[in-house]
């Protein structure tokens, strides 16, 4: 029962660790700036960065609960108008449950491990939690540096087929699929755009897990000497 608890804690932290990557890259203004740039947002949509850089805070404000709606108006080709269209909107309605059931998988995963951790801590003694948790820890590290190798290498080689399915798995309909001559949000957000904000969240996911280790590999020898 031990054993499973343990083994348990650390895929705990794995989806932890996956998803606090995921929600740091996610929330990280200077990164969407930085791509707008790489993808040459302004000439494709015909709007400003200053206006690009609205509608980035407008959209993490509603993925965040911080506003209800997607009513923002801005100049495109020099015309004043709404940032997004109907269909771009209800995929928006999608994107936010994912979301938010995202965000309430890390934080049970979260205090799941930690509440096993202080069980196993208590039932196990300093030592002997260390020692079994480093066991346990070097397999987690082992799939979760198969799990970057395969990722990576997904990205490498055919991104574009890895984000249709991730779509296809995750959206019950075809509201993703957008016409990049009438959406912005595509626009704003090419393919380009998505492989580079998977790659940071696959290495701050890969750093952050492996960090981890020398932590605790450093408590199992100063309870252990």
């Amino acid at each position: 029962m031990k054993k499973f608890l343990y083994s348990f804690s650390m895929i705990c932290t794995m989806v932890f660790c996956i998803l606090f990557s995921v929600f740091t890259v996610a929330n990280t203004n200077s990164f969407y700036t930085e791509q707008y740039a790489a993808v040459n947002a302004e000439k494709a949509t015909g709007m400003s960065m200053e206006d690009l850089d609205k509608t980035t805070a407008m959209l993490l404000d509603y993925l965040n609960d911080r506003r209800d709606d997607l009513d923002l108006q801005v100049e495109k080709w020099g015309e004043a108008k709404l940032v997004f269209n109907e269909r771009e909107i209800s995929h928006m309605v999608d994107v936010k449950n994912l979301y938010a059931t995202a965000a309430k998988v890390m934080h049970i995963s979260l205090a799941l491990a930690l509440i096993i951790m202080a069980y196993l801590f208590k039932k196990d003694g300093k030592a002997q939690f260390f020692i079994s948790a480093v066991k346990g820890y070097k397999t987690s590290l082992a799939v979760a540096i198969i799990l970057c190798v395969i990722f990576g290498a997904a990205f490498t080689v055919g991104f574009n087929s890895f984000w249709t399915l991730f779509h296809e798995i995750v959206f019950t309909n075809d509201l993703w699929l957008l016409d990049p001559r009438t959406s912005t949000m595509i626009n704003m957000y090419p393919l380009p755009f998505w492989l580079a904000m998977c790659t940071d969240m696959l290495i701050r996911f890969a750093v952050i897990f492996i960090a981890i280790f020398p932590v605790l590999n450093t408590m199992k020898k100063y309870f252990t000497r």
